[in-house]
């Protein structure tokens, strides 16, 4: 049994991944905080920012993905 290319895989790939994620949440973080902040600079109602940021949140088509994925 080889033991070498599982290691490589837990302790490089995985966590290498892993960062890549977490990067990529970060980024849609920040452009959910930046289009909140030009709305509200706009004047806009919070009630409105708030439907406005939860219908173009980039990351929801990823996320119903997830879910639907993770249901089965």
């Amino acid at each position: 049994m080889r033991v070498l290319p599982f290691l490589r895989f837990f302790f490089y790939c995985l966590p290498r991944l892993m960062f890549h994620i977490a990067g990529l949440f970060r980024i849609f973080n920040r452009g959910k905080r930046a289009f909140r902040n030009a709305l509200e600079k706009e004047g806009l109602l919070d009630e409105v920012v708030e439907e406005l940021i939860k219908d173009f949140t980039p990351s929801m088509p990823f996320r119903e993905t997830l879910f639907r994925f993770s249901r089965r």
